[in-house]
């Protein structure tokens, strides 16, 4: 599964590198009249986790691969703060993004 997308040029941000944490499924508690995804059904946790190792690899890998990125995105098909595993995740990019800004 791909967890990575972009890089995209953002007028605001520079060049951003985009994390999906739910690449197979939108998985939101949210139905927010601006999302181009279908409305959200309730729920307050994620069906399917992608591991935090596995999602640091890939970011890992991007980074190698374009070195000129500004900005992290860390966003899902829905909402990334549902990700049971934010808090150990953004400690494991912190430590491998070097000066690159994370955004959430």
């Amino acid at each position: 599964m791909n967890v990575i997308f972009g890089p995209v040029n953002s007028r605001r941000f520079g060049k951003s590198l985009g994390v999906d944490l739910s690449p197979s499924k939108k998985q939101c508690n949210f139905d927010c009249l601006y999302c181009e995804l279908p409305a959200a059904k309730t729920m307050d946790s994620y069906e399917d986790v992608i591991s935090v190792e596995e999602i640091v690899n890939a970011v890992q890998s991007a980074l190698e691969e374009h070195k000129d990125i500004d900005v992290l995105t860390i966003t899902a098909n829905g909402e990334p703060t549902l990700y049971p595993h934010l808090s150990e995740l953004m400690n494991e990019i912190n430590g491998i993004k070097g000066r690159t800004q994370t955004l959430i």
